[in-house]
């Protein structure tokens, strides 16, 4: 059916984009901490500009966003405790806290530090697809660690493939809150749901990480 997974991820990119709303965007090849997603699919509704450039491009990196992810808008944090919670030095965390204090993404106070009030992450989702002809279990851990961001993770197959799965390695998708889903020319079919799961920012640097990417890539539309 498809000679190449290239093939079948431009079948699917084509399907996809025939069925999206208005607040949907489709990515190939995403950038996240743990490499190339295959397909990543934004859901934007009522997305409101609410992060400058600069802000994304410094939340974009990973050790930045592990910073703001020990960070909360009602809680202050010490240098010591940001310390202790990502394996930082006493300098490299400095540097950090005053970048991100000079973009006004955080505030201080006698030395503690806060988020501050008036910055505020979009709300934007992240659906994740993982595309393998064959590779069906190298698919599935793939969309596990797609889980750390994505609000739903996805394999994508081949259908005659996907069909067996669902009948044969059912327990497996639904133990992991994987979905399913099989592709033939001209169609899709959604073997098993993946169930909706809200990310948090706190504690999730790739999440945060994964929105400043994605904001930086569609800047024209989403940033100050």
């Amino acid at each position: 059916m498809f000679e190449t997974e290239l093939q079948m991820q431009k079948e699917f990119v084509k399907l996809l984009n025939a069925n999206k709303k208005q607040h949907q965007n489709i990515l190939e090849e995403f950038n996240a901490r743990f490499g190339n997603v295959d397909v990543v699919m934004t859901d934007y509704d009522n997305l409101k500009i609410v992060m400058t450039k600069s802000q994304a491009e410094i939340l974009s990196n990973y050790s930045t966003a592990l910073v703001v992810a020990y960070l909360h808008k009602k809680k202050q944090h010490t240098i010591k405790y940001l310390m202790n919670k990502t394996g930082y030095t006493k300098e490299y965390i400095l540097s950090i806290l005053s970048t991100l204090k000079k973009e006004n993404i955080i505030l201080e106070d006698n030395n503690k530090f806060i988020i501050s009030d008036n910055f505020r992450f979009p709300n934007l989702k992240f659906t994740a697809y993982e595309l393998k002809l064959k590779q069906w279990k190298k698919a599935v851990l793939q969309a596990i660690k797609n889980k750390s961001f994505a609000y739903q993770s996805y394999v994508v197959m081949p259908d005659i493939i996907a069909s067996k799965l669902y009948i044969n390695e059912f327990k497996t998708f639904t133990e992991y809150n994987i979905g399913l889903i099989g592709i033939k020319n001209n169609s899709i079919k959604y073997y098993i749901y993946s169930p909706n799961k809200l990310k948090h920012y706190s504690v999730n640097p790739i999440f945060i990480s994964s929105i400043a990417k994605y904001l930086l890539i569609s800047e024209s539309q989403t940033l100050m």
